[in-house]
């Protein structure tokens, strides 16, 4: 759904007792081939007719042992078909939701250029965006304050001699950046791109892969899928390759400054549902990657269609490493929060 995760980490310690008095919902039971069904996530005996009226059920994920991961699952209801759904998926636009805080949303072709990033040069005018456009403009190749590759970083520096409007270097040092992104991934030639960052370098692959190996029930529901998409060295696997069914690039705010990502999202059938892999693969500043799973079931609401959506958020982030005990569980409270409020806009569409 493209919004913005852990916008607020670092959080305030002052903040710890209100939000570990947040309660992880609870549920009665329902019919058993539902349970069955949702026997990977963390949610069992739901009440589905409870949750028809609105609730959104959310379970903080377990404490990983890859450090800057972590990780969220909600469960809820939309009064529409799983194939309405999917779609909706791939066309929704959360900039249209201020609260979301995203500057831009664009879905782009199967084979993105340069041409179709002219719209990083109608971004908002804002202090959060400002930090894009002047950390472009003086950024250090030999130290890099923005998440890019040794290449990457040349590129910057070499269009910076030429143009010096501090707005028009960074729509032509971007685009091209994400478009090269993009050729890559589509490729297969992702896993070798790795970012600068204060920690060392960061592969934005090998973070994906670590998370969705941080839960092998859930890695199992979705392996038939990712090993058709660049990801498939999971595996090992030989299947054949499917395009993805949606490339988009994105602006959000994280903590007060804009980042930067693009992503790809599969969908395919499986079984009686719908599976949705949303990888937001490369972010160029506050997080490393972050990725996005949906089941969608029909089911059947006072005798109409209707869908029950179970997600998975799972980001990669750089603070979240420094976290511990108190801090980390008030951070995972923090990350159900934020992921509720994107949860109940996409919602809000269906009315």
């Amino acid at each position: 759904m493209k919004y913005p995760r852990l916008n607020s980490l670092p959080f305030p310690p002052a903040c710890a007792p209100l939000i570990l008095a947040l309660g992880i919902f609870a549920a009665a039971p329902v019919r058993a081939d539902l349970n069955s069904d949702l026997a990977f996530t963390s949610f069992h005996d739901v009440d589905v007719t409870a949750m028809a009226g609105g609730t959104i059920l959310q379970a903080r994920g377990p404490i990983m042992t890859f450090p800057r991961g972590i990780t969220s699952q909600s469960l809820f209801i939309i009064h529409a078909a799983p194939g309405d759904v999917a779609k909706r998926l791939l066309t929704w636009n959360p900039a249209g939701h201020p609260d979301l805080k995203v500057g831009l949303h664009k879905s782009l072709p199967p084979q993105p250029t340069v041409n179709d990033f002219a719209d990083l040069g109608s971004v908002p005018d804002n202090s959060s965006m400002q930090f894009q456009i002047d950390a472009t403009a003086k950024l250090d190749p030999n130290n890099p304050s923005l998440q890019v590759n040794k290449e990457e970083a040349q590129l910057i520096a070499a269009t910076a001699a030429q143009e010096k409007d501090p707005k028009a270097l960074f729509v032509k040092a971007w685009s091209q950046i994400l478009t090269g992104r993009i050729n890559d991934f589509l490729g297969g030639r992702a896993a070798a791109d790795y970012d600068v960052a204060s920690g060392g370098d960061v592969h934005p692959v090998s973070d994906v892969k670590s998370l969705l190996h941080s839960d092998i029930k859930i890695y199992g529901q979705y392996q038939r899928l990712l090993n058709q998409t660049p990801f498939k060295a999971l595996a090992g696997s030989s299947a054949t390759r499917i395009a993805p069914t949606n490339l988009y690039c994105d602006i959000f705010d994280v903590q007060g400054y804009a980042a930067m990502g693009t992503g790809a999202i599969y969908q395919a059938p499986n079984g009686t549902s719908i599976q949705s892999v949303d990888v937001e693969y490369y972010t160029n500043y506050g997080v490393y990657t972050t990725i996005e799973l949906e089941q969608m079931w029909p089911i059947a609401v006072n005798g109409q269609t209707a869908t029950l959506i179970w997600r998975d958020d799972l980001v990669s982030a750089p603070n979240v490493a420094f976290l511990h005990g108190t801090e980390r569980l008030a951070s995972s409270m923090i990350m159900l929060q934020e992921t509720k409020g994107g949860v109940q806009a996409f919602k809000d569409e269906f009315r």
